[in-house]
């Protein structure tokens, strides 16, 4: 992956809000994402091959992020 970007954020449930944001983990070409939880934060890694894919991609995991955040 030619970009890449880790998001990490508190949470009140990471396990939970991490898990719900699992469905989104994915490698194909051009774009990998991650989630996972380390010492109680949510932290996402991406990766793609250009600068648009990883805003936006970065844009769409805030989003559900914050959607997530709001259910737990």
């Amino acid at each position: 992956m030619e970009y890449t970007a880790t998001l990490v954020t508190e949470s009140k449930k990471p396990e939970s809000v991490a898990k719900a944001l699992n469905v989104d983990n994915i490698r194909m070409s051009g774009l990998e994402i991650t989630t996972s939880v380390s010492g109680g934060r949510v932290e996402t890694r991406m990766g793609a091959n250009s600068m648009t894919t990883l805003l936006s991609t970065l844009d769409d995991v805030l989003k559900c992020q914050i959607m997530a955040e709001g259910l737990v």
